[in-house]
């Protein structure tokens, strides 16, 4: 499947190579008002860490991500991050927050800030490993739920005051909850703003624009309007349902439609639907996500309708869990 499941950094992947992450391995952490003993690292990236943290009162564990910032831009970043977990907590397909802390950079030993950011560990893994991991497609009914939960959870955020914009949607950032629910994660490049650029916006600043939107976003995930601001299409919510779209895509025909990243492809929406009727359902879903003007794509709000129609007529229940084979996560130290 080529690049489409390369992650920069998720919480399940990466390799486990010495630096930051060891200083932690067997310490006892405060978060909260909770006791925590530091396991294994689970994964990297850049300056991130997951670990595996287990409560010293109840033995439950969780999720524990270490987060570095080198200057002023990385630590509002982190903040940013945080007080949107914080914000949105609370829905069933949006990963779990549950405390934070924070280490000056003058007190710790590397000189950097640090953050610590506590959710829940959701060990059955992710949902690439579930497509990796098959030797046929999943079937519609299985399709339709994974896909009515990951809409859940965008929809949670864009129906927030002012609306928020993940920016990543991906595979590689929905887990496999331990309830059997999907878990959105990795908010990192979630933000409220809204850019609209027009005739008066000089060459420089649309290429500043461009470049916030390659470190935010991954390229073959990226709206047209995030690759070229040429057209002067607002970037804001519609950018999601385009990486949603992507993500349909994928879950219908195991590949995606865009895996070249090719710029001038995203532009023109230039992606063939494979002729596989099992999946025509969601033909149009795809297609109203995958609309090169933001204005003339679909909203989530119109994705759950059409989602619930479709389960209705198939007689699928899409409220019930999932039972995914991911690749569960070793939490033994």
């Amino acid at each position: 499947m080529s690049d489409l499941f390369k992650s920069a950094f998720g919480y399940f992947s990466g390799n486990n190579s010495g630096g930051h992450e060891n200083e932690l391995i067997g310490q006892i952490v405060e978060i909260g008002n909770v006791k925590l003993k530091v396991k294994k690292v689970i994964a990297e990236g850049g300056f991130a860490f997951v670990f595996v943290a287990q409560a010293q009162d109840t033995g439950k564990e969780y999720a524990l991500k270490r987060l570095l910032a080198a200057d002023e831009e990385s630590n509002r970043a982190v903040i940013q991050e945080i007080n949107i977990l914080k914000k949105l907590t609370g829905h069933p397909n949006i990963i779990q927050f549950l405390s934070a802390s924070f280490i000056d950079k003058n007190q710790s030993s590397h000189g950097m800030a640090e953050y610590l950011l506590l959710t829940e560990l959701c060990t059955d893994g992710n949902l690439v490993d579930v497509l990796t991991g098959r030797t046929s497609p999943l079937p519609p009914d299985i399709v339709c739920c994974i896909f009515w939960q990951t809409c859940q959870a965008v929809q949670h955020m864009h129906s927030q005051s002012p609306p928020i914009t993940h920016r990543d949607l991906k595979i590689e950032n929905l887990l496999l909850g331990n309830d059997g629910k999907l878990k959105l994660c990795d908010f990192g490049s979630a933000t409220t703003k809204i850019y609209q650029p027009n005739d008066s916006w000089s060459a420089q600043q649309r290429s500043l624009l461009e470049d916030e939107m390659s470190h935010c976003t991954t390229p073959m995930y990226r709206a047209p309007e995030m690759v070229d601001t040429w057209n002067n299409y607002i970037i804001s919510q519609p950018s999601d349902v385009w990486a949603l779209g992507c993500l349909l895509y994928v879950l219908c025909f195991n590949k995606h439609p865009f895996e070249d990243s090719a710029k001038l492809r995203i532009l023109n929406a230039n992606y063939v639907i494979p002729s596989d009727t099992k999946y025509s359902d969601f033909h149009p879903l795809i297609r109203g996500c995958l609309q090169v003007n933001p204005e003339q794509r679909l909203t989530v709000a119109n994705l759950l309708e059409r989602l619930a129609a479709i389960a209705e007529t198939r007689s699928i229940n899409l409220r019930e869990p999932l039972h995914l084979e991911g690749k569960k996560i070793d939490t033994s130290s």
